[in-house]
């Protein structure tokens, strides 16, 4: 009888030594770690949102007699343990926090021992580290009435392409004709032309709201910030003046009939009043810049140019670029340059362009000519606004041809000039040119490609 209890003795008291391996909170225990450690570190190497991972040390107590091991937790406060991470043995003052663990504001260590651990717990607040998003959006307006707009997104970092990003971002198509897109503070605009709205986005294509009227078509064209305001030109005569706080159009303004591009210089909103939709009329086409005082947001005059402008820019030195149309037959396009201190208008005699971008003082033009056989002939002009003279006769120098050149503009942050091409029935690219004339890559997009623009966050 006395063996069996011996062996039941020992068998207790085994289970009892068991059982203390691991840490009880018993804070009125005297054996428990009165120490806590100190100096703790953390960087975040997992650049998802949302997760974290990397190495966590920290400086161990001056005495370490009571302690056999280090429990690390995650918490939203500096006291509450949340969820345990793991454990570390006494003399080791790192511990590797697995990439993809999911972020809490804050990483605890406390001292322990089998008794239990210490009411001192050593708490370091944490940021989530998130990879930079940047790249480019490429928006293609489809075909007219088809509502098959499309943005498309490139990460040049992993060379990835995404295809049709806002509908993959906000579970619909992003409307009908898009015509233009700008990114400005903290959002994107896009002037979707024939659903009537201004979609604004967040930098990831995320749909904040849209901007519209209850009761009439906005018609969007084309748009411009400047001061806290977007400036869209409306197809039915008008510009709205867009709060970028609250998103709401904070006015309207009558300009000329049916106004395309704008530019801003020295305080003043220039718009190209192209009166397209009266081609056949006898009204015509107009042939008026509209100039408005962004201070009082007032028409203070028209100015006469050639007939049906639309496309216009504003270079480093301030003046304003403009290439009107014409009539297509017997008033051909023009390239203009406008003196935004005394609003004259100056026909450009040494070169021309029909569609155009700049960065800095030089623009960079594509010219397209029909002859009689209606044989069309491309040239790639690059003109300097500063020497007022024809920079070359072709920016595209490492012998790159294309098939279907479209439109042409410049993306300022990475110094690239773009030129996209269509066949206006099936999807386009998009071409990316450094300054020296090479190719430095290459976008499917969708159908009529307009337009490229960088973002960073």
């Amino acid at each position: 009888m006395k063996r069996f209890n011996l062996l039941v003795a020992v068998a207790l008291s085994m289970l009892m030594s068991f059982a203390f391996t691991g840490c009880k909170d018993d804070d009125d225990d005297p054996t428990i770690p009165a120490e806590g450690v100190s100096n703790l570190a953390f960087t975040d190497t997992d650049l998802t949102e949302g997760t974290i991972g990397g190495t966590l040390s920290w400086n161990a107590p001056s005495s370490v007699d009571n302690i056999t091991k280090y429990v690390i937790y995650l918490s939203s406060s500096q006291t509450e343990e949340t969820t345990k991470l793991g454990e570390v043995a006494v003399g080791t003052n790192t511990f590797a926090v697995p990439a993809g663990t999911a972020y809490n504001s804050y990483i605890l260590v406390v001292a322990c021992n089998p008794t239990g651990e210490s009411t001192i717990k050593a708490a370091l607040q944490i940021t989530d580290a998130v990879k930079p998003f940047a790249g480019f959006y490429i928006l293609s307006a489809g075909k007219y009435g088809s509502n098959n707009g499309l943005l498309t997104f490139y990460d040049p970092e992993t060379k990835t392409t995404t295809a049709d990003i806002f509908n993959e971002t906000n579970g619909r198509g992003l409307g009908d004709s898009p015509n233009d897109i700008i990114a400005y503070g903290t959002k994107m605009y896009i002037a979707v032309y024939n659903s009537g709205v201004i979609e604004v986005t967040d930098m990831k294509a995320k749909s904040i709201k849209q901007i519209k009227n209850s009761s009439e078509q906005l018609y969007p064209r084309a748009l411009v910030a400047d001061g806290g305001y977007v400036y869209a030109s409306l197809y039915d005569g008008y510009v709205a003046k867009i709060d970028t706080t609250t998103l709401e159009i904070k006015a309207k303004i009558a300009v000329g009939r049916n106004p395309e591009q704008m530019a801003i210089s020295k305080g003043k909103l220039y718009v190209a009043n192209s009166g397209g939709m009266g081609y056949s009329s006898e009204l015509g086409y107009d042939k008026t810049v509209s100039v408005i005082d962004l201070n009082s947001f007032t028409e203070s005059k028209k100015i006469t140019v050639v007939m049906n402008p639309v496309n216009m820019l504003t270079a480093t030195n301030g003046e304003v670029y403009l290439i009107s149309m014409g009539n297509y037959s017997t008033v051909p396009n023009t390239l203009q340059v406008i003196d935004p201190t005394t609003d004259t208008v100056t026909p450009v005699t040494t070169t021309n362009g029909t569609e155009f971008g700049n960065l800095g003082n030089l623009l960079y033009m594509m010219y397209s000519q029909y002859d009689a056989n209606w044989k069309q002939t491309i040239s790639y002009i690059t003109y300097d606004a500063a020497a007022k003279a024809v920079k070359n006769t072709n920016f595209i120098t490492d012998g790159t041809t294309l098939a279907h050149p479209y439109k042409v503009g410049t993306e300022p942050t990475n110094s690239y000039i773009f030129v996209t091409e269509s066949d206006y029935k099936t999807n386009g690219s998009v071409h990316m040119f450094n300054e020296a004339g090479q190719q430095q890559f290459s976008v499917a997009a969708g159908i009529n490609p307009l337009k490229v623009i960088y973002v960073k966050k």
